[in-house]
C-alpha cells in the first residue's frame, strides 16, 4: 500500500515536471498569468499530498522535502530562463540607478 501511495506521488510530481518543462520550449510563463496560477495551484496541492503522506508515515519528511525542492528548482530554472531571454531581447527594460 505504501508503494502505491509513493508511486502516485511520483506520478503527480512527474505531471507537474512535464507542465513546467513544457514552458522551456514555449517560454510564455512571463506573459501567461494563467499558467503561473496553474503551477501555483498544482504545487500547493502536491505539497498537501506530500504533507499528508508524511503525517501518515508513508513518506519520510526529508523525502517529501526533496520532492518539493526538485519541483521548485525546476520552476525557478524556467523562470530564470524566461527572464534571461526576455532581458537579452530587451523586452525587460532596466532603469538607471539614481545618483
Amino acid at each position: 500500500m505504501d508503494d502505491i501511495a509513493i508511486d502516485i506521488l511520483n506520478n503527480n510530481a512527474e505531471k507537474i515536471f512535464k507542465l513546467i518543462d513544457s514552458q522551456k520550449t514555449h517560454l510564455c510563463l512571463a506573459q501567461c498569468p494563467a499558467f503561473e496560477e496553474i503551477i501555483d495551484t498544482q504545487l500547493f496541492g502536491f505539497s498537501k499530498q506530500v504533507e499528508f503522506a508524511i503525517e501518515i508515515g508513508i513518506l519520510q519528511e526529508n523525502e517529501g522535502h526533496q520532492m518539493m525542492s526538485k519541483l521548485e528548482r525546476a520552476l525557478n530554472d524556467v523562470c530564470t530562463q524566461v527572464y534571461n531571454e526576455m532581458y537579452q531581447s530587451n523586452k525587460i527594460k532596466t532603469r538607471p540607478l539614481k545618483k
